[in-house]
């Protein structure tokens, strides 16, 4: 099963976003992502604990910590998900196989490459870019 906390992480930022400073409840936001309250509130929190949203009690989130160009999609996959690996390498290899042998290996230089260039293309990318595809930022 896919983890969709980065993609509702994006959601959040972009409706803060859009608000421009006006306070913003996690109840509004659930609404907006069609999800239940907790779950974005407990999204928030990670979010808030990276540097990115600000928030105050009993009136929610009150805004962006950075600007949308300086928030990279990096910093907010890394705020939210648990597993940052995007893939884990089968360790209960048959090591008389010569295949079972060095797979674990071949594969660990494989995914670090791919690992590297997933958190380059993430890097590059900013809040800003999600919010220009929405049409709804300069």
């Amino acid at each position: 099963m896919y983890s969709t906390k980065y993609a509702v992480s994006i959601h959040i930022l972009s409706l803060i976003a859009l608000k421009k400073g006006n306070s913003i409840t996690s109840d509004y936001i659930a609404e907006s992502v069609n999800t239940n309250p907790a779950l974005v509130r407990r999204l928030m929190s990670g979010l808030k604990k990276a540097g990115l949203i600000q928030t105050q009690t009993k009136i929610g989130v009150t805004g962006l910590m950075k600007d949308p160009e300086e928030i990279s999609l990096l910093e907010i996959f890394k705020a939210v998900e648990d597993r940052q690996d995007l893939f884990a390498i089968h360790s209960d290899t048959n090591t008389a196989c010569p295949v079972g042998a060095k797979i674990g290996c071949v594969l660990e230089h494989v995914n670090e490459k791919i690992q590297s260039s997933f958190e380059e293309e993430l890097e590059s990318l900013h809040l800003s870019n999600i919010l220009a595809g929405l049409g709804n930022h300069e």
